[in-house]
């Protein structure tokens, strides 16, 4: 019986994984695939100097410098690489040796160069690039101080997929999510000569697709595999206690090989968030402003898949052939229903956390302008993830009593991230009266603690690079193209995170890379072009 409470334990915990990615991943990617390439030449530090139409996310207040009638057009070209690398020691090969075990993951690479897309009815979709075309429209009539807008732009939308084989595939063969914003009605007002205020509202879809192979690389584990081997060897139906047989010999459960895999799509359809932003203009020279925007607070359902490995499945057969106290107990568990597929409905509560951006643009020289923003994002929020399930589950009952933040249909993870917060900096060189030079670098921190990094989210710290350059036309009309280029590396020595790669015995929570030191790069590159034009 230790082996069923074992492998339902492992089991179920995992499947909060369906809420962790979503959220840090929100704080990583954002502002990187808004649109706007002004923004992103100039580091993203824009909330003193908003960027045209895409006022509406990083500052409202800056579209009462849109005048007339606009007409705005963007196009993204975005590529990602990921690499991981798997390192054993020591320690962890002298515990490997005690058991005479092989861990396939040790000493291996990981690489994904392929991106993908949670999309609408296809789920995750893997792409070459992603690729996306945006805009938005302003009015502001004439003689009016108030100007109205509204755009389609993406606050987030990342996503990769890996070789069935790759030993990065524990941590996920394909991941994607997007947040989508497809109308923004939004509003600009200049209170005075110097006083601009302004305010969006943002209706976006949300959608999260993941597949996963779970393993459980523990040290518990690994010996009570050790034992049962030993029992098994040379023997049919594993052991007899107290007169009754308990055949653990039907399949195996594997401390390093798959027990189960995880397919997750959830979604909702319409998220509505706001901005609201202040532009302070004392001086030709010197500007200063503000945003804030709100938390979104949404819940994504959908459809949740758990694929038991085949060997799995023939242990607890094995189990429910022995006699008929545990045929009981393994039918009641549903563990072999349909073949060791389980298909339920689902839903997670995810909180992408409000945002507050400060910065000052100050015009050094007629030629040299700076810009500079301070930016905090609350990611504390995430103390704790929630999944629930539409009905009971068997599995869950069972663990309920032994392990806390488990009830029969939810499971409650603790997180414990923290506010986040950095600078970015932006420098823009008027060349001649049409063509503008801008570069920028933005250094941005994740939130993450040291002891809860992980190679599923292979993105700790990350520095972004960005040039670009603008060209006003004879019409008024002007063309913006930006390339930036970030880069994160994170190294996560063995048994410091209980992510990941956790030492201690008691860990059977997603750590599939338990004993091994972890390394991992991830290099992404977007191209942004946008055009706007009076009409």
């Amino acid at each position: 019986m230790v082996n069923v409470k074992t492998a339902v334990r492992i089991f179920m915990l995992i499947l909060f994984l369906s809420g962790i990615t979503p959220n840090v991943y929100a704080q990583l990617g954002q502002n990187l695939l808004i649109g706007n390439a002004k923004a992103i030449s100039l580091g993203n530090a824009v909330t003193a100097d908003p960027p045209g139409i895409d006022s509406i996310h990083f500052n409202p207040a800056g579209l009462t410098r849109l005048k007339g009638r606009q007409s705005h057009l963007k196009f993204i070209v975005g590529d990602i690489s990921v690499e991981g690398e798997f390192t054993s020691n020591e320690e962890y090969d002298a515990l490997l040796a005690k058991y005479n075990f092989t861990d396939p993951m040790a000493n291996t690479t990981s690489e994904v160069k392929n991106f993908a897309l949670y999309l609408p009815g296809s789920g995750v979709t893997e792409v070459p690039v992603v690729a996306a075309p945006l805009g938005g429209m302003s009015y502001n009539p004439p003689g009016s101080d108030i100007t109205f807008a509204t755009a389609a732009y993406a606050p987030l939308m990342l996503g990769f997929t890996r070789e069935e084989e790759d030993s990065g595939r524990f941590y996920g063969t394909k991941m994607g999510l997007s947040r989508i914003t497809f109308l923004s009605p939004s509003i600009g007002w200049k209170v005075n000569d110097e006083l601009s205020l302004g305010a969006s509202i943002g209706l976006s879809y949300f959608g999260v697709g993941l597949s996963l192979d779970y393993r459980a690389p523990n040290i518990l584990l690994g010996a009570l595999k050790a034992a049962t081997d030993d029992v098994c060897l040379g023997a049919d139906n594993g052991f007899v206690f107290e007169g009754v047989p308990i055949d653990i010999c039907g399949g195996e459960i594997s401390p390093f090989e798959r027990m189960f895999t995880l397919e997750v799509e959830l979604e909702k359809t319409v998220s509505a968030t706001f901005n609201v932003g202040l532009l302070w203009e004392p001086t030709e020279w010197f500007t200063f402003g503000f945003v804030y925007q709100s938390e979104s607070n949404d819940t994504l359902e959908g459809d949740i898949a758990v694929i038991l490995d085949q060997q799995v499945v023939g242990l607890f057969q094995g189990l429910a052939d022995s006699n008929v106290i545990l045929e009981q107990v393994v039918d009641a568990l549903e563990v072999t229903k349909n073949n060791g597929v389980i298909e339920t409905s689902g839903s997670i509560n995810i909180v992408l956390p409000q945002h507050i951006a400060a910065g000052i643009s100050v015009q050094l020289t007629p030629r040299i302008k700076v810009n500079v923003d301070f930016k905090w994002t609350e990611t504390s929020v995430w103390q704790e993830f929630n999944f629930k399930t539409d009905e009971s589950i068997p599995l869950l009952a069972v663990l309920q009593p032994f392990i806390e933040g488990v009830e029969a249909d939810a499971i409650v993870i603790p997180r414990g991230y923290e506010d986040a917060s950095n600078w970015a900096f932006g420098i823009e060189y008027q060349y001649n009266d049409s063509t503008a030079l801008r570069m920028g670098y933005e250094p941005r921190d994740s939130g993450i603690p040291d002891d809860k990094l992980d190679f599923t989210i292979p993105m700790g710290d990350f520095d972004l690079y960005s040039i670009g350059l603008s060209y006003r036309m004879a019409d008024s009309s002007v063309f913006d193209i930006a390339f930036a280029y970030g880069i994160s590396d994170q190294y996560i020595p063995a048994g410091s995170s209980t992510n990941g790669n956790d030492n201690r015995g008691d860990n059977f929570v997603y750590n599939p890379s338990a004993g091994l030191d972890v390394r991992s790069t991830i290099e992404f590159s977007i191209l942004e072009m946008s055009y706007s034009s009076p009409f």
